[in-house]
Order: structure tokens, then sequence, then C-alpha cells
């Protein structure tokens, strides 16, 4: 018998290396879909001063699409304001960067690619983690960073509480457009390629802003969790992982959030889905061109991470979606 979310789902967050929460603390999570979240560990977090080596466990309203990244010897460099500026920070390392939003000071990590070329316009891989208390949250992350390697920018914020709050006027929504105006005008970046993945309480902050901020993401990828959203503008890829057995948040979170995407992106529900790569990914037919929809259900996991699935299939879903 299916289980039923009644008004609340609640959200757990996975250890490092893919397990399961066992810290049964509860934090609220402020959504559309009222859900409550109980917290986690994570993977060790970088210091805010000092770089740390990989973590191997593991445009619409109120964003700016800058198009003028600056010039070379060789013309104008197309992209985002940190086009053609050399990168202070190192690659391949975790760093640490704070901004202010609306007086709050909030922190967000930054993955660059080895090697980091200024004149390349990179798609940028904004992560939401699972909830968690530790002051490392933006660990708990599938590790796509390991996958995309010198072919993107990745990004892990950290939410205001232990969970995201993804209510459209919510402190976090302002981070996530705050957070993207810091990145372009940072590095180099494409905004026609802003791609989000997020876990758990993650993945509805991740669908929230795919809803919210529809006109200026390109791609959503998610593992556990989901909320359909009303009124999208625009139109956003995405590929959803969920596990039927999952205790921590059911399925059918996903699932809504699946069959709203299929209707947004015009796919035909009722023709034969086709096997992608990884298994068990399937991928809906009659998409729009340039949104397709993947739904990827597995089974025996729980509310892992699943990350020797999820970061190679987020990867390989987003780093195929061509600029819109």
């Amino acid at each position: 018998m299916r289980r039923i979310v009644l008004g609340l789902v609640v959200l757990g967050c996975g250890e490092s290396g893919g397990g399961m929460d066992t810290d049964a603390s509860t934090t609220a999570f402020a959504s559309a879909s009222a859900s409550a979240s109980a917290s986690g560990a994570g993977t060790t977090a970088p210091s805010s001063t000092t770089a740390t080596s990989d973590d191997t466990a593991s445009s619409g309203s109120g964003v700016d699409a800058s198009s003028d990244g600056g010039s070379s010897s060789t013309g104008e460099i197309p992209g985002t304001a940190g086009c053609g500026a050399a990168a202070a920070d190192p690659t391949q390392m975790w760093i640490q960067h704070d901004i202010d939003v609306d007086g709050t000071a909030r922190q967000y990590w930054v993955w660059l690619p080895e090697p980091y070329d200024p004149d390349r316009r990179y798609p940028i891989v904004y992560q939401l983690h699972g909830c968690s208390d530790g002051e490392d949250r933006q660990n708990n992350n599938p590790p796509v960073h390991e996958h995309s390697g010198a072919d993107a920018i990745v990004i892990r914020g950290r939410a205001v509480e232990s969970c995201w709050d993804s209510n459209p006027a919510g402190p976090d929504v302002a981070f996530f457009d705050a957070l993207v105006a810091d990145v372009e005008a940072t590095w180099c970046a494409d905004p026609a390629r802003r791609l989000v993945a997020g876990y758990s309480s993650g993945s509805f902050m991740g669908h929230a802003l795919a809803c919210v901020r529809g006109d200026s993401i390109r791609g959503v990828a998610t593992i556990a969790g989901g909320q359909p959203g009303t009124d999208c503008p625009g139109q956003v890829a995405a590929l959803l992982i969920h596990d039927t057995d999952d205790q921590t948040v059911n399925i059918s979170a996903s699932e809504s959030t699946r069959d709203a995407l299929i209707a947004r992106n015009h796919c035909d529900a009722a023709m034969p889905t086709t096997p992608v790569d990884p298994s068990p990914c399937q991928a809906y037919a009659g998409c729009d061109d340039g949104v397709p929809v993947v739904w990827c259900q597995t089974s025996g996991q729980d509310h892992s991470r699943q990350d020797e699935l999820s970061a190679p299939a987020f990867w390989s879903f987003l780093s195929t979606l061509p600029p819109t």
C-alpha cells in the first residue's frame, strides 16, 4: 500500500558517503508544502579562512543575467562580468566566500575546475544540501564535482537554518539571487546554463527555485524530494531520483513534481519511456526541445543520497543541456 503524505513531509539528511540521518532532532522547513525536517550529520567543512582539498566522502525576478563580460586582445569576451579576470582562488579546492544578504552574513563554497580559464563561459552547478545542524552542512550533497572535471564551476550554498526555506519571499530565495549575482560577477559564467542540484531539503528548495526562477534556471537534478509549484515562468529540464522505500520523504513528493514538469514541458506521459544512462533512469517522450524530464526510481536505498548513482547521473544529465 502506498504511504500517503498528509500536509507534512519529514526531511532527513544523509551522512557522508550516502548514508541516512541518525539525528532525531527536528527543524521546521518552511516551504510550499509546509514540510518539516530531521537533521543529520554532514561531511567535514572547509575553514572560513583556509582552503581544503576535496571532501572525498561524500533571468527571473531578482537575478541579473549580464552578458557583457569585458574584453581581451582578441575582442569582447561573452559571458558574465567575471569573464576576463584571473581567479584569486586555487582550483580543485572548496573555498569559502561570504556575502551580505539584506544585512545577514551568508556563506558559500566554490570549486573551480583545473584548469580554470577566465575566458571560458562555464556552466555553474549550484548545490543545495540536505538538512543538517552541522556547521559543514553544505557538504551534505552528492559529489558532483568529482564528475564535472574541467567543465563546470560547482557552488555549495548553506541554508540560513538547518534546512532550506523555500518560501519565495524568504531568506534563502533572496540568498540564491545574491549568490548568482556574486558568482557571475567573480568568475566567467554562462548565464544560459545556471544549473541546480539538490538532496532532500535541497531537492525541495531546488524545485522551488525551478518554479519561481524558472525563466533563469536551465536545469534541475534532485534526489529524495520535490514540490511542483504553480504558475511557474519558463521551462526547466529536470532529472529526479527517488527510492520507493524512502521512509523519510514519501516518493509521492517527487512523483507529483515529476508529473507537474511533464505537463509544464509538454511531455507525453502516455508514450513509453526510454532508458538512459545510468540505470534505472527513464526519459519521457515528446518533451519540448531542450527540456527533457528524466525519472530514476530506485528501491532498497531508503533516504540515502545514493552518491554512486546521483552524482554521475546529475552531471551526465546537466552537462548535456545546451544553452538556451
